[in-house]
């Protein structure tokens, strides 16, 4: 009678080998065999002639690119992993090596907007009727589409014995997106980050086909984006004005980079709150300047500082200064910010107080609309569209146009007045997407603080967020995706990959492969997901990512860890 341990051991070995290619995001459509590839020391990436044909220098330069950074992979990348390699077979066919992929592309589309075809088809068969080199095949609509395409190559490949495998062939893979906006967020005004951990990150990003950079790059705390117009904002306002900032430069480095990887920089510029970084130049246009003691009268979080939205002069600032942010980005949308304004910080400042009662009819809600409104006219002059967060249209009713985007940051319940007013949204719950919950207060002399939006967001609680959760199919239309959030109160270069991966891998999946699986049921962060991430963190950190374990080795190694 077989022992119950070799019997678990068989349906280990099974489960494991099920699971072996573990590819991040899961494709949408995805058909494997049994066999065993090596890679040829020979391989080759080759485009066919219709392509060569039709694609401009700009379409040229990204898919060079892409090909080169994968062909990177292939001799620097000896990927074994703790899941699978003693399933991976020792001795290989020599005639079943692959020699080529052929990339074919439609059109010459080149630039990155929102809903762009990112689509692909990956085809690797097991075996060739001719002489020649057995050839594997990628086609997309686009570009973009060629760079997932590789990235999931990339993924399926294996290293043993000395050889580069490409296990369970044949491959029949047919993938797309389920959401167009598919975005990280990091701040990096309340701690600081220099551009080549911005890079770092976007290589990262764009293995897990993300494909929009949120850059909340100014706050509070500090003001590092180097202004022609007021070049004061970062001589006074960033931690250090030689090191510590972002010059135009050093923006378009970011934008270049992340173009050539499939993403978008989508820049936030938050005002009238969390401004108070605009004071230590421009203090005559502010309100509630860093009151301190008690800063919680006037501001979620120190310092406290919002513009003063009733003075001409804090007209002429944004009038001057939007125009010249927004020409150093070159993506169509603009995050105008709008969030967390506090009402009191303005009824207390003497010249509003002053302006109001010369003004019967207005209110500092309708100053607040005239402003927002304002800026989103601005940004619009510069051929952007705005985008608010959703305190401007939940909290204060604001009668905003329509052509926005509003980014909702707390439950569902707000996602479904958003989108019924007809917003377009973005998604991202404080509740389930924010990486920088769950680490305590760091606020000073609070012994038994705690962080605000507690607890810990662990990788099953982000892979459990359902986008469209309490949505009809109609007003699901209008979420046109999400975005994953770190702010960095407690992170900076030290630990920024620690709080990123493999956690924001969770998120990665639910915005690529969508909330429902093929059978349309939700998904649920079940042994099959647990497997792929696990072996997708080990390829993480063996491209030298630091992404934290999700278990004990010996937890990834069995799969016997689950709560009974």
């Amino acid at each position: 009678m077989i022992s119950k341990f070799l019997f678990q051991l068989i349906i280990l070995l099974f489960y494991i080998s099920s699971n072996v290619n573990a590819l991040w995001p899961l494709p949408q459509y995805w058909v494997k065999g049994s066999k065993t590839l090596s890679i040829s020391p020979h391989f080759s990436l080759k485009q066919t002639s219709e392509t060569d044909s039709i694609l401009n220098a700009k379409t040229k330069e990204i898919l060079e690119s892409a090909k080169n950074r994968l062909l990177n992979f292939l001799t620097s990348e000896k990927y074994v992993s703790p899941n699978v390699k003693s399933i991976v077979p020792k001795t290989i066919d020599e005639s079943n090596t692959l020699g080529c992929l052929t990339i074919s592309i439609t059109t010459n589309a080149s630039e990155l907007d929102l809903g762009i075809d990112e689509s692909y088809e990956l085809i690797i068969p097991e075996s060739q009727n001719d002489d020649d080199p057995l050839t594997a095949s990628l086609k997309a609509e686009t570009v973009f589409g060629v760079l997932h395409g590789l990235n999931t190559f990339s993924q399926l490949l294996y290293y043993n014995n000395s050889k580069l495998l490409l296990p369970f062939v044949p491959h029949n893979i047919k993938d797309f997106p389920r959401f167009s906006h598919r975005g990280l967020l990091l701040d990096t005004a309340r701690n600081y980050f220099p551009v080549k951990d911005i890079l770092t990150t976007l290589d990262i990003m764009s293995w897990n086909k993300f494909n929009v950079f949120h850059w909340h790059i100014v706050d509070a705390t500090s003001w590092p984006v180097v202004s022609e117009v007021y070049p004061d904002l970062s001589n006074k306002g960033a931690y250090d004005p030689e090191y510590m900032v972002y010059t135009k430069k050093d923006i378009k480095k970011v934008i270049d980079y992340a173009k050539l990887r499939g993403i978008r920089i989508i820049p936030e510029f938050d005002m009238p709150g969390h401004t108070h970084s605009v004071a230590e130049s421009m203090p005559e246009i502010m309100s509630c300047i860093n009151k301190q003691p008690i800063w919680t009268n006037y501001a979620v979080e120190p310092p406290s500082g919002q513009l003063n939205i009733a003075l001409p002069k804090t007209y002429e600032f944004i009038h001057n200064l939007i125009p010249e942010l927004t020409s150093y980005f070159t993506d169509k949308y603009y995050h105008a910010g709008g969030d967390e304004v506090n009402i009191n910080c303005w009824n207390t400042t003497p010249s509003i107080i002053e302006y109001l009662s010369q003004n019967p009819n207005s209110s500092v809600e309708t100053l607040l609309a005239k402003f927002i409104n304002e800026t989103h006219e601005i940004v619009r002059k510069s051929k952007k569209t705005p985008i608010t967060w959703q305190e401007m249209i939940v909290n204060h009713n604001l009668p905003l146009m329509k052509d926005i985007v509003v980014q909702v940051w707390t439950t569902k319940d707000i996602v479904k007045e958003v989108v019924s007013k007809g917003y377009r949204v973005i998604v991202g719950s404080s509740d389930f997407w924010y990486l920088d919950c769950g680490h305590g207060a760091w606020v000073g002399n609070d012994i038994n603080g705690t962080s605000w939006c507690d607890p810990y967001k662990t990788w099953q609680k982000i892979y459990s967020y359902n986008p469209f959760d309490g949505l009809t199919d109609e007003e699901a239309k209008l979420v046109i995706g999400g975005e994953i959030l770190l702010w960095t109160e407690q992170a900076d270069p030290t630990n920024l990959e620690n709080f990123l991966w493999p956690r924001s891998s969770a998120a990665a999946e639910i915005l690529w492969s969508g909330p429902y699986d093929t059978s349309k049921k939700i998904r649920t962060p079940d042994k099959d997901v647990l497997a792929r991430l696990t072996d997708w963190r080990f390829r993480m950190v063996d491209r030298d990512v630091k992404a934290i374990p999700l278990q004990p080795l010996w937890c990834a190694r069995t799969g016997m860890c689950d709560m009974p």
